[in-house]
């Protein structure tokens, strides 16, 4: 069983508050696409944050964290070129142009320093954006992160996606026979590290929602993902420039095996004077196994508390100097 509490909830950044939205519409090289804006009255404790989730997030991917953040800080969500209600991003082109239009989202809110956050595929986005314009990022989170993917994920992938995208050329409507929930079974277990469910917390829970969320894609959403793990899958996910003057931390699941506990510190070594820790009793899904936990993390960081003596991670690694 896992060793630490299945739910933390700290009360005293879980107050209810009125936030605002809005939706800002935005073109890149003649392509489509839009972000939200989440704002409060409450005076911002930190640079707003951008954030850049998986394949499989679009901007209304992420309820709790915005629930338990929009209070200390513009929340800004988008829909990426290929992502949601954008438009479609042709397959040639690689996370270096999706870096460009992350960037272009800040410099059309009119923001001077951000705070960037990429969760898995939204990884090599983020990181990219970080090179390009140091002095545009305040703070960087990257979480379930790997410079490439290892051999054993890549053919897993390969398979799912491959399969996925038949299925999508066959049926039109929603993917709901037989054989989108093998699909959907094949691919849960690549994203969930099934052999260790016993510790790792809410293992059940997020394993069907993740199954529902699978059975339920629709040909052109399942098209648009094996467009997004081709991209993966053909070349390093990050480059081999190091990152320099720029706050980070890299985390993910204690369990992960997606992007490897490893991986994620060989990324976090990469980037000078950036902090490196373990989430417990979770793998690459953390933001769903350990919600609370996962946002009281990332709201630390950008608000510069301490990250020591925290009893639901591992002690923190330190890469090069001190910030």
């Amino acid at each position: 069983m896992p060793t630490g509490p299945a739910v933390w909830d700290p009360p005293e950044w879980n107050e209810p508050e009125q936030a605002r939205e809005e939706l800002v519409p935005l073109e890149w090289r003649g392509l489509h696409y839009t972000c939200r804006v989440i704002t409060s009255d409450r005076p911002p404790a930190t640079e707003p944050l951008l954030l850049l989730g998986g394949a499989l997030q679009d901007m209304y991917a992420w309820p709790r964290l915005e629930r338990r953040l929009s209070a200390h800080m513009p929340l800004v969500f988008v829909d990426l070129p290929g992502v949601g209600t954008a438009d479609d991003l042709p397959a040639e082109q690689g996370f270096d142009a999706l870096a460009e239009a992350a960037l272009l989202v800040a410099d059309r809110l009119g923001f001077d320093r951000i705070n960037l956050l990429g969760a898995s595929y939204g990884v090599p986005i983020a990181y990219r954006a970080a090179l390009r314009g140091p002095g545009r990022v305040a703070r960087l989170v990257l979480t379930g992160a790997t410079h490439r993917m290892n051999p054993r994920l890549v053919s897993d992938c390969e398979r799912v996606w491959r399969a996925r995208a038949a299925l999508a050329d066959d049926i039109e409507g929603t993917l709901s026979d037989s054989g989108s929930h093998e699909i959907a079974d094949r691919a849960v277990a690549t994203l969930l590290n099934t052999t260790l469910q016993d510790q790792i917390s809410q293992a059940p829970t997020v394993a069907r929602l993740l199954h529902r969320q699978f059975t339920r894609i629709t040909p052109a959403e399942a098209r648009r993902h094996a467009v997004c793990h081709q991209r993966l899958l053909h070349s390093d996910a990050l480059p081999s420039a190091s990152i320099g003057a720029v706050r980070a931390l890299v985390f993910t699941g204690e369990h992960d095996d997606v992007s490897t506990p490893n991986e994620n510190r060989a990324v976090a070594a990469a980037i000078a004077g950036s902090t490196f820790l373990l989430v417990r009793d979770a793998d690459h899904m953390v933001h769903l196994e350990r919600e609370a936990e996962y946002a009281d993390l990332v709201l630390r960081f950008l608000t510069d508390l301490p990250l020591d003596d925290l009893h639901y991670t591992t002690a923190p690694e330190h890469f090069g100097r001190r910030w």
